[in-house]
């Protein structure tokens, strides 16, 4: 991956500013160096579906430019962002002269398939809570123990992010004080990471109907 960074300069981009809109002609992908950005489409309540929140050294927009396509979505920076910009023309030159490199492209698709996989399980089989429970347990610098945290974008967006409203997410937060959750502001206290864990992974699953 690497060797497409070779000639490529990084490009600074302020939080709010789009990157590219759905349905504009896909003729790059993005290396993300610093910040996060957000790939999403627009409802018709107004309302924003979230396909990924990318940030250091994950990838986005491989898939449509593979098939010299439009981008399925679109993409703002939602946290200052320092990206790369990987072009159509230089991807195909550096892979003529290094066919290897496919393979970390196609690697990079297959984790967002995952992750977005995952997603739908997610919707489908956990309760907003629990949701949330493992969204800060992904966050978490340890694996078990106590942490201190730092939320890394806004609240409003980490709804969107695992599918519910933001006055589901507010209850979210709500529940997990019993799990030893506790936040003041976008910092968040996690009393115990395995616990929490093991709660996002097998929590009541009766919750999910009750808070939507």
């Amino acid at each position: 991956m690497l060797d497409l960074l070779h000639g490529s300069s990084p490009r600074s981009y302020p939080k709010g500013q789009m990157l590219f809109e759905q349905g504009a002609s896909a003729t790059a992908f993005y290396i993300v160096l610093d910040g996060w950005v957000k790939v999403f489409r627009p409802s018709i309540t107004g309302d924003e579906a979230v396909f990924g929140v990318f940030t250091v050294g994950e990838t986005f927009g491989e898939a449509a430019m593979f098939i010299q396509g439009m981008y399925p979505a679109g993409a703002q920076i939602v946290e200052d962002a320092r990206l790369v910009a990987i072009h159509s023309d230089t991807f195909r030159d550096r892979v003529s002269r290094r066919p290897e490199l496919v393979f970390s492209i196609l690697a990079a698709m297959s984790r967002h398939l995952h992750s977005l996989i995952n997603q739908v399980d997610q919707l489908q089989t956990r309760s907003s809570a629990q949701r949330l429970a493992q969204f800060l347990v992904s966050l978490s610098p340890v694996e078990d123990g106590s942490a201190v945290l730092l939320l890394p974008y806004d609240k409003s967006l980490i709804a969107h992010r695992l599918g519910m409203k933001p006055e589901s997410l507010s209850r979210g937060f709500a529940r997990l004080r019993s799990q030893g959750v506790t936040t003041d502001g976008n910092r968040v206290v996690l009393a115990d990471v395995d616990a929490l864990r093991d709660y996002g992974d097998f929590g009541p699953l009766r919750e999910r109907a009750a808070d939507q």
